[in-house]
């Protein structure tokens, strides 16, 4: 964690997660249950605007949240999605006001305020210069978490579903002149993690973007089976190692999301 600013580290949101990720005993709910605690405590102790203090507050949970995931390898991640789950299932109430406090107008904590923010934020990499290892590894660990709260969604649409990250991805890995192999490994990420709800948003024509908001772009059936034909081909242009894995388990799951 040396990576870290001292001044994030000593924060309670990030104690929260940090010691959930580290502690083998540390359940989500109980993380939940902490972080609220520590909400308390910030109101009763900090002499800023209530609403100053919840704000910093969600955002200090999420950058915590998002950067701890970055460094956090895929098989690695679930109890960093129950946590996320748990949060969105926990209303607050401020006992002073007897309302639901809110961040950038999203409220505690069904809304999950800033963490799309965040990560559209965190959203971003340029495949076509020379990345270290390091780098690719981070990428792929905040694309496993984003399909992984994706799969985790109560329904499309929810605060945890990032699918339109999956498309952006896919646009890059498949719908491109020439593809590279970080782009089509990212893009196998997503099926592996969340290829039943990707499947549903196809099967839904799920399109983003408003009339008046252009490009317009959305998932749909013709669009699944060209992601499924650039699978086919990784399958033949990728080496072995690892990323011939990656393929071989995306067209397994993109087979299996047809099936249900």
């Amino acid at each position: 964690m040396d990576d870290f600013d001292p001044d994030l580290t000593a924060r309670p949101e990030f104690q929260v997660i940090i010691q959930l990720l580290q502690s083998p005993e540390a359940s989500p709910i109980e993380a939940v249950q902490r972080l609220l605690q520590a909400r308390e405590d910030q109101q009763q102790s900090q002499k800023e605007p209530r609403a100053r203090i919840d704000g910093n507050h969600a955002w200090f949970t999420m950058l915590s949240l998002v950067e701890l995931a970055t460094l956090t390898p895929a098989a690695e991640q679930t109890k960093l999605v129950g946590f996320v789950s748990q949060l969105q299932q926990t209303p607050v109430t401020d006992p002073t006001t007897g309302e639901t406090p809110t961040a950038i107008d999203l409220n505690l904590w069904t809304d999950l305020p800033y963490l799309r923010v965040y990560l559209g934020d965190r959203f971003g990499f340029n495949y076509s210069t020379q990345n270290s290892p390091a780098e690719i590894q981070e990428w792929e660990n905040r694309n496993a978490f984003m399909a992984q709260l994706t799969a985790a969604a109560d329904h499309l649409g929810h605060a945890m579903d990032f699918s339109i990250y999956g498309l952006y991805t896919f646009e890059e890995a498949f719908e491109k002149d020439k593809p590279v192999e970080e782009a089509v490994r990212t893009a196998c990420v997503w099926f592996i993690f969340a290829g039943k709800r990707l499947w549903e948003n196809c099967r839904a024509g799920r399109v983003f973007g408003g009339e008046g908001d252009p490009p317009r772009r959305g998932f749909d059936l013709e669009r699944w089976q060209l992601w499924k034909g650039g699978i086919g081909a990784a399958r033949l242009a990728i080496g072995g190692g690892d990323s011939q894995e990656l393929v071989a388990k995306a067209s397994a799951e993109m087979e299996g999301a047809e099936g249900q």
